[in-house]
This record gives structure tokens, sequence and C-alpha cells, in this order.
């Protein structure tokens, strides 16, 4: 390997040993040789990549968040485009994420609320790129909302606000409740959003012939 590839792979063991200790101690509780540590490098490895435990925070939970949307994706790209099965495969990949390994939760719900301004602003691009991902559905769905005031992308913000808080409550919680309970009524709000919707196009006249 060249100088260049070692470097690679010494910082993906850094943001993998991130994960590790931001997601058993928190961010704040951290510090440089407890990851060193658990990456079995030197800290000067970690100042090779990183020029503080604040950048190391945000390459976790960038490296999530791109994680978190793939498998979100992939789960969309398998499914009937039926908005009740969309949102339920999209509900599903977001909790089974959470589930699986609780520490991405720790990072990307709770710690990365309370890391700082610039951390606030990366953890809402990435909040705006998964709303977006489901305006785009909505849109693709319900083309005519907008002819009666609603916003697709509002509506979306909306339900990706839910989705954020049911999932924080329940890692609060440890995840004591089942998913399926989880899963369920997260799953209502999206489809009584979905009802309505279809509900009010409904009222809507034929489009004109062109």
């Amino acid at each position: 390997m060249d100088s260049q590839e070692r470097q690679r792979q010494r910082k993906a063991r850094l943001i993998e040993a991130g994960l590790a200790v931001f997601g058993e101690q928190g961010y704040h509780a951290s510090t440089v040789r407890d990851v060193c540590g658990k990456a079995q490098l030197t800290s000067r490895y970690f100042y090779e990549s990183f020029d503080s435990m604040e950048a190391l925070f945000k390459a976790v939970y960038v490296t999530i968040n791109r994680e978190l949307m793939q498998h979100t994706v992939m789960a969309l790209a398998r499914c009937e485009p039926e908005p009740e099965k969309l949102a339920e495969a999209a509900l599903r990949t977001f909790f089974e994420f959470i589930r699986d390994d609780p520490r991405r939760a720790r990072v990307g719900l709770i710690d990365a609320l309370n890391v700082g301004q610039s951390m606030s602003d990366l953890t809402g691009k990435a909040t705006q790129d998964f709303a977006h991902l489901i305006a785009s559905f909505i849109r693709q769905m319900f083309p005519r909302l907008e002819e009666l005031g609603l916003s697709h992308q509002m509506i979306a913000d909306g339900l990706v606000g839910s989705n954020t808080r049911i999932a924080t409550q329940w890692v609060a919680e440890r995840c004591k409740t089942p998913l399926e309970d989880v899963l369920r009524n997260a799953q209502a709000i999206f489809e009584a959003c979905i009802a309505y919707a279809r509900a009010q196009e409904a009222t809507l006249k034929p489009p004109a012939a062109a």
C-alpha cells in the first residue's frame, strides 16, 4: 500500500473507533486518548486526519447518515410504488438501523444536538436531505396538492420531525418498546397524511385536456 492508502485506512479506523467511543460514552465525556486506544493508533495519527474531536464527531455523523440514506434508498427501490408501502419501507429501515446499533442513535439523535453551532448546521442539512427525499415521493404520488395550497416540502419536514421525535424517545428508553409497536405508531402519522392527500386531491377537477 502507498502512504495515501495507509492514511485512508487509519482514518477509517479512527471513524469506527469514534462511533464506539461516542456511542458508549457520549461526545463530552470522550477524549483523543479514548479514541486512539480504541483504534490502536497514536495521537500523531489522530491529528494526521482530524484537527479536533469535533472534526472526528462530524466525520462519524456523516458516515452514519450516509449509511442510513443508502439503506433507505435501496429499501425504497425494492418497494412497490404505493404510498403506504413506501412509507412502511422507509420507516422500517430507519428504526431497524437504530435498533441494530444504538450507538448510531446516541451520535445522530442526542449528542449531535449538543456539540456546537457548526454541528447543528450539519444536522440541519442531513435532516433536510431526508425531507427532500420524502418530498420527492409525495410530489410523485400526489402531484396536485399544491393546487390546494399544500406544500410537499412542508409536509415532508413535518413527517421527518415526527420520526425524529419518536426515535429520540425510543432511544431514551433504550428501545424497550417493541419495534413493531414503534413502527405502527410512526406509520399511523404517515397514513393519516396519505389519506388526507387522497381526499384532498379527489376534490379537484380533472386536469384540462391539452
